[in-house]
């Protein structure tokens, strides 16, 4: 097939989903639903990737994030639907990558539904974030509101395999079984809320399959968040718990407190980590690390007006495995207000430990423009790493970027941003990427 053809038999696929929620959205307006939200959202990405050869090669990929809610549905005031989508499009690999396909994957699609006062329904394909994970499953899930500020929440139904929390795929176990074979699940959780205080407990299993076996990965996370003295002292703490291995899979805790009196403009902050790696179940919350490790970090913040901000942080972290693993760094952020929408803003980091010596220092420079209809951002980053396991493994790498957001309305904004960097292991590079960012609103609210 001629370039052009193929080309344009890519860009035609990219019709399919606005055309699919077209027809959704006019269903739903078919069925009297007093309001619906339509929030689209298209990226498109010019960027140079790296083959294992050595290889240069120009990319090109547009996806599009679309995301429908209606309320009142069915005229019903307690009935609520949510449908959203992501839709990848490959236009441009050369003929090493295959892209002669394009992806569509289905976040979310889910009714609730209070059926009484104190009862939430949802059925469908939904997200689930606690202490234990995140988690898309399809089923069902029933929040019961309780006497004395407390909330139950049961779920039941199938894991969604390989999906990660935006959309992509997700790593998972050695010789855990895919495709076709369901990983049912079962889940409850109780929540205490009262004013500044919160405190939850959650369980989970999913059955996943073996070489034809089941393969349990059965947790128990306890959490909670608790603010003091008009929130100038707070705690935050959780635990996850393997049941099946009897092993601590988590352990957090973080604590700030802001000092009294002609001290107040500092801010103390201490905290510790234990985490070990976790490749079942998909998890932004996990470290993937070489070994499970404990960390201490602690800080202080200095803001003594709105306008200037300073935080620097220690961290010190532990691997199992003896001390030649150990890891020291040292972060700094600031923050410099000059007039409105004018702001400085400086991250700075360095690290010792595990995998050598690294530092960054990433100055930043926003600047809004005509009452804020146009935002003018430049970023620069320098860098520094050095791998002692492996051969020249070290670079400098310097770079630079810069955007232009235009906020043509108070639901709509259009965003340009191009990037340049590179060293010595990896040539220049380059990236351009523009998103279209656009929100409607149909019913007895109005169009916006």
């Amino acid at each position: 097939m001629p370039d052009h053809l193929e080309t344009n038999r890519k860009v035609a696929r990219l019709y399919k989903l606005p055309a699919f929620l077209l027809a959704t959205l006019i269903f739903i307006s078919s069925v009297r639903a007093a309001d619906v939200d339509l929030n689209l959202t298209v990226m498109g990405q010019g960027y140079q990737t790296r083959t294992a050869a050595g290889d240069l090669l120009d990319r090109r990929r547009v996806t599009q994030w679309v995301d429908l809610r209606a309320a009142r549905l069915l005229g019903v005031d307690d009935l609520n639907l949510q449908i959203s989508f992501r839709f990848d499009s490959e236009l441009g690999l050369g003929d090493v990558l295959d892209d002669s396909s394009s992806r569509a994957d289905l976040l979310l699609a889910s009714m609730r539904w209070r059926v009484y006062t104190p009862i939430d329904l949802v059925l469908g394909r939904q997200l689930v974030i606690d202490e234990l994970d995140f988690l898309f499953f399809d089923g069902l899930t029933a929040e019961i509101r309780l006497p004395a500020h407390l909330t139950l929440r049961i779920l039941g139904g199938f894991a969604v395999r390989d999906k990660s929390f935006m959309g992509g795929e997700e790593l998972e176990l050695d010789g855990v079984e895919e495709g076709s074979v369901p990983a049912p699940l079962v889940g409850a959780g109780l929540h205490f809320t009262f004013r500044d205080i919160w405190a939850g407990v959650d369980y989970r299993r999913v059955v996943l399959w073996e070489d034809g076996w089941p393969a349990d990965d059965e947790r128990l996370g306890v959490s909670a968040s608790l603010r003091l003295f008009k929130r100038t002292l707070g705690l935050d703490a959780g635990a996850t718990f393997n049941l099946l291995q009897d092993l601590w899979q988590r352990l957090r805790s973080d604590l700030f407190c802001r000092l009294p009196g002609p001290l107040q403009q500092f801010r103390l902050e201490a905290g510790y980590l234990h985490s070990r790696p976790l490749f079942c179940m998909d998890s932004i919350f996990n470290f993937f690390s070489p070994a499970p490790f404990d960390e201490f970090h602690g800080g202080v913040r200095w803001d003594p007006s709105r306008s200037i901000s300073l935080r620097l942080a220690y961290t010190h972290r532990r691997y199992q495995g003896g001390a030649e693993w150990d890891v020291d760094g040292v972060d700094l952020d600031s923050r410099l207000y000059l007039s409105r929408g004018r702001w400085i803003l400086l991250s700075a980091g360095f690290e010792d430990g595990a995998v050598g010596r690294r530092w960054i220092a990433a100055p930043r420079v926003i600047w809004e423009l005509s009452d804020g209809m146009f935002l003018v951002e430049g970023r620069g980053v320098i860098s520094s790493f050095d791998d002692p396991l492996q051969e020249n493994q070290h670079a400098l790498t310097l770079g630079a970027s810069g955007a232009l957001t235009w906020r043509f309305s108070a639901e709509h904004a259009l965003v340009i941003m191009a990037e340049l960097n590179g060293n010595r292991i990896n040539p220049l590079q380059f990236r351009l990427l523009g998103v279209l960012d656009l929100a409607f609103h149909f019913g007895s609210g109005g169009y916006r």
